[in-house]
């Protein structure tokens, strides 16, 4: 086990949250490419807009993400982040609430024209 001092902590935070800031959480179909891979028969189903001015407090950021409208009918199997320069951040799985799933929803089959409610996601150190 290694225990970070809460200053590092922050700081690699840090380094996340900037590059969250104003950035994209999309939603695919199976199967997930390699990290950081080209996106290639995946289909979008949903592009949640990142909230801008993040701060980090007590050792964790809570991003409040606003409702977004589905855009393809699919089963979401996993999602990307994207920076604000369309960069790659980071790849989850999907799952529902209960699941152990990064990208948690009530249910992963999304329906084009549906709206996802608003929808919280937390990352800490």
């Amino acid at each position: 086990m290694i225990a970070l001092s809460s200053d590092l902590r922050d700081a690699r935070l840090q380094l996340l949250v900037d590059q969250l800031e104003g950035g994209t959480l999309t939603l695919y179909t199976a199967t997930q490419p390699e990290t950081g891979a080209a996106i290639t028969t995946q289909t979008a189903l949903i592009a949640i807009a990142l909230p801008a001015n993040l701060t980090i407090s007590n050792h964790a950021v809570t991003l409040a993400l606003a409702p977004a409208a589905v855009i393809a009918s699919g089963t979401a199997a996993w999602g990307r982040i994207t920076s604000s320069t369309a960069a790659f951040v980071l790849d989850g799985d999907c799952g529902i609430v209960s699941s152990n799933a990064l990208f948690r929803l009530t249910t992963t089959a999304l329906t084009i024209g549906d709206y996802l409610a608003t929808l919280t996601a937390s990352f800490s150190e």
